[in-house]
């Protein structure tokens, strides 16, 4: 039998990092990003959302609204590349042109 738990909108996640994480930071998980509710601590447990649109940092390529985009970790930024980069949710904005900048992504 299932017991509920939570909506599952927002995670706690344990911080096991000896670095903070800042509010607004993308927190990567094996099969996909999160976005820091709050300020987690290092060794705490703090508020991850799973869902919901982000203004996240996109690399220097075109993405078209309704691409699946994955988080390049390295770069620290959205792209639609997934080679060995985390899914990240469907960009909800067209992105024109090869300057890096933002993107609106729905994450989950």
């Amino acid at each position: 039998m299932a017991r509920y738990i939570q909506n599952g909108k927002t995670i706690d996640y344990p911080n096991t990092a000896t670095k903070e994480i800042a509010y607004g930071d993308v927190v990567v998980l094996p099969t996909r990003i999160g976005v820091a509710a709050a300020t987690i601590p290092a060794k705490d447990v703090g508020a991850v959302d799973l869902t919901g649109v982000y203004e996240l940092p996109c690399a220097g390529e075109a993405i078209g609204f309704g691409d699946a985009v994955y988080w390049d970790a390295t770069a620290g930024a959205i792209t639609k590349t997934a080679d060995s980069n985390t899914p990240a949710g469907i960009a909800v904005e067209e992105k024109t042109g090869t300057a890096a900048g933002t993107l609106a992504v729905r994450i989950g």
